[in-house]
């Protein structure tokens, strides 16, 4: 109950009382006795309210103010009785029960608190005329009152006018003071909802947020911020941004002070600042002023976002440019050169069969032909990688794929019998959603290549298919391992760019296609290359499903192709 504190000063000033009675020699038990009395009930209700018990049994809380009530009007009524009845100074008394039962209950509960003290009081006042108390209160009875003690009857009137009009007040200001509450407290909960959203907002923002205040001191940093960044809130805050960042971001914190300075807003930029790796992080940066009508700029708000992921896309970007730029050159290319080349290696076929040439003549013979073909080769893969078709999705078995395959595979130049070749599948059927005849394209690249890098022709070349996967269980992960010679992370990092070879023949256009033609299924390709040594490179296909687009009937077989080294 809020408005508790009405009974300890109750209590204090029947004390007060007691004191002063003792102090002035009244030394009259019957006047001791209702005093103590009235103490001893305000004492167990103030313990009933420190046990919590009107919040934890309302009913039962309602029960007590009401006895509580009911007992101190009777106690207050003796002590009238006792004190010199119409002449006795504590009718007062009277008014703090009214006044405490508008603290417990509305108005209607005040006005009848105040009708029983009314009731109270002037029974008190009855007894004290020596009449008998009557059956019935009635209106003869009332007569003879007024007639028999003009003095009585005014000050009982006049009483019972003050009890209702006190109870009246009372009880209206503490209708009007639990109406204010629910309504601070409506206010308040809603206050401390508001602020948790915000907070919560705030906290979960995935940019980085900070504050400083007008001194350039940190006064809010969220956890963005802090995975950006690498530094702690709870260390930061209250600091100097200048001094905190100095070291890892000069150019950040100079760009909130300058903004905090000028009291002007900034357009958004891009500064680099250090991460906690020691690595250098491209961040963009908002700032705003946070303005106060009364007194001016406050402080400075910076919202900064990691370009890490933007800047790799656009450069992504810019390299698919490129490519389709190669792509419209190849074309090119191949048109222009292709029908010349043609003509001149079957030119040199026929002169090559007529004449009898001998030494270092049929040698230089023997180059002319072997370099024109190996042009075509060239001009034969920037046709494929410039002109990847779009893929006729369909339903494809990956374990029958990858057996006809390696019938093929066996009789690629590349293949020895020193090579072992294994399968290795999670299941006997796995069913993917791709063309058939691009997967087959992806398979023989990689599995020639993983043969061309054995030093000796000696090695083991394994192709996985893992199609239960429960991190991924729409893809379909395909690997092809060799255990030749690892890769530098440098060639890794390199080894799907066009015209990038480790081969002294090859033409760097092998894997480069690989990569496009499983991006062209929508799939991803990636490579792992262990210090030890073996390599292994993977892809994914999309697992098929029931009811995809696609046709569900056998796929044709699709004719061999000529294979090429491609890497």
């Amino acid at each position: 109950m809020k408005t508790s504190w009405f009974l300890p000063l109750r209590l204090t000033i029947f004390l007060i009382v007691i004191a002063i009675l003792l102090v002035a020699g009244k030394n009259r038990t019957e006047v001791y006795i209702p005093f103590l009395i009235y103490s001893a009930l305000t004492l167990i209700f103030l313990f009933a309210l420190s046990f919590k018990l009107p919040e934890r049994y309302p009913i039962l809380s309602r029960a007590i103010i009401l006895f509580q009530i009911i007992s101190e009007l009777v106690v207050e009524s003796v002590i009238i009785r006792v004190t010199g009845d119409i002449a006795s100074p504590f009718a007062a008394m009277f008014l703090m029960t009214i006044v405490s039962a508008a603290l417990a209950f509305q108005l209607v509960g005040t006005l009848f608190t105040a009708t029983m003290a009314s009731m109270a009081y002037g029974v008190a006042i009855w007894i004290s005329t020596g009449e008998r108390l009557p059956g019935s209160i009635s209106l003869d009875i009332l007569k003879s009152v007024y007639t028999a003690n003009d003095d009585l009857f005014y000050k009982l009137f006049l009483y019972i006018c003050i009890f209702y009009l006190v109870a009246f007040v009372a009880g209206y200001l503490s209708q009007k003071i639990k109406s204010k509450e629910q309504e601070l407290r409506a206010a308040s909960e809603s206050l401390a909802r508001a602020k948790l959203e915000t907070d919560e907002i705030l906290k979960n923002l995935h940019s980085g947020l900070i504050t400083i205040d007008h001194f350039g001191r940190v006064v809010y940093f969220n956890e963005a911020a802090e995975k950006i960044t690498g530094f702690r809130e709870y260390e930061i805050k209250g600091k100097s941004c200048l001094n905190v960042f100095a070291e890892r971001m000069p150019q950040f914190s100079e760009r909130l002070l300058s903004v905090l300075k000028s009291s002007k807003h900034a357009q958004r930029c891009e500064i680099s600042i250090v991460g906690m790796n020691g690595e250098d992080l491209p961040i963009g940066v908002s700032t705003s002023l946070l303005e106060d009508e009364a007194r001016g700029v406050r402080g400075v708000i910076g919202i900064f976002q990691d370009l890490t992921e933007a800047k790799e896309l656009e450069r992504k970007m810019r390299r698919a440019d490129k490519l389709a730029a190669v792509g419209e050159l190849s074309a090119s290319i191949a048109h222009e050169i292709r029908n010349p080349l043609a003509s001149i290696s079957g030119s040199v076929e026929i002169l090559k069969q007529e004449l009898k040439l001998n030494g270092e003549n049929r040698r230089l013979m023997d180059l002319i032909v072997k370099e024109a073909s190996r042009l075509s080769n060239i001009l034969t893969d920037f046709l494929v990688y410039a002109r990847v078709k779009q893929p006729a999705f369909n339903k494809v078995e990956a374990n029958r794929m990858v057996s006809d395959v390696i019938e093929i595979i066996k009789q690629h130049p590349a293949h020895k019998d020193s090579i072992v070749i294994k399968t290795d599948s999670d299941d006997t059927t796995v069913y993917v959603s791709g063309d058939e005849e691009q997967i087959r394209q992806i398979l023989l690249n990689l599995m020639v290549n993983a043969m061309e890098s054995f030093e000796e022709n000696k090695g083991i070349v394994e192709v996985k298919i893992a199609g239960n996967s429960q991190l991924h269980p729409d893809q379909v992960r395909i690997s092809v391992h060799d255990n030749g010679k690892s890769m530098s992370r440098e060639i890794q990092e390199k080894i799907f760019t066009p015209f990038f070879s480790t081969k002294k023949e090859g033409t760097g256009l092998g894997l480069a296609m690989v990569k496009r033609l499983v991006e062209n299924l929508g799939g991803k390709i990636w490579v792992d290359s262990s210090q030890h040594g073996g390599t292994t490179l993977t892809f994914t296909l999309r697992k098929y499903f029931e009811g995809m687009a696609g046709s569900d009937h056998e796929q044709q077989e699709t004719p061999e192709k000529s294979l090429h080294s491609q890497y």
